[in-house]
Parts: C-alpha cells; structure tokens; sequence
C-alpha cells in the first residue's frame, strides 16, 4: 500500500474583534478603570495576533510496508492521527495558560505603572 499524507487537524481562527470583545468583558467585570480596560485589552489583542495565532502542518511521509493489509495501514494511520491530535489539544492548552499569564502581568503591569516594550511582529 502507498504512503499517505496525514491531513493535519483545521485551524480553527478567531475574529481579533470577537477576542478583544472577550478580554473587554473580562476586564469590565474586574475593574470600572477604563484605561485599564483599553490598554490591557488592546495589548492583549496584539500579544495575541503576534503570538498566538501562529499554525504550523507539520508533514508526514508514512510508507506502509506492502505486507500490511489495509486493515492494519489504517490502524497506523489512525494512532497517528490521535497522536497528532493529542500533541494539537497540548500545544492549544499551553497556549491558553501562556495567555491566561499575560493577561495578568499585563493587568499588574498597568496597576503599577509599568509597560513592557511594544510587541514586536515577526
């Protein structure tokens, strides 16, 4: 049987408006500071689209010996895919947390009068 090429799991996207529309509402049922509000919610949004929006496909190039039946080239075909999807849901997770963190410094960070420098695009 001939290798095959794992589709990757879709990129789900997001709207910047919809994540800014989130963090203002986060924000408004923490503070009634309104330039905390603004700033933090406009930093977060560009940590965001900066960082957090990057995909990767990583390709695989899986021959099957020709021995293996489908039934068994699908087996292997299938634990890569979960294991794909595995890594996918614990990158997704980091991800979360690494911006759930930020979202606090940023908000200790305006609380004390202290800014990070302006996040740099790639």
């Amino acid at each position: 049987m001939a290798a095959k090429v794992i589709p990757m799991p879709q990129k789900a996207g997001y709207q910047s408006n919809e994540v800014e529309a989130l963090l203002r509402k986060w924000l408004t049922e923490m503070s009634t500071d309104q330039g905390l509000i603004d700033t933090v919610a406009a930093r977060m949004t560009e940590y965001i689209d900066a960082y957090a929006n990057i995909w990767f496909e990583p390709v695989f190039h899986v021959p099957v010996p020709t021995h293996f039946s489908n039934v068994e080239a699908e087996a292997v075909l299938a634990s890569i895919q979960q294991g794909v999807n595995r890594t996918a849901e614990q990158v997704q997770l980091m991800i979360n947390q690494i911006i759930l963190e930020r979202f606090f410094l940023e908000i200790a960070l305006y609380e004390q009068g202290l800014y990070l420098p302006a996040i740099r695009k790639h």
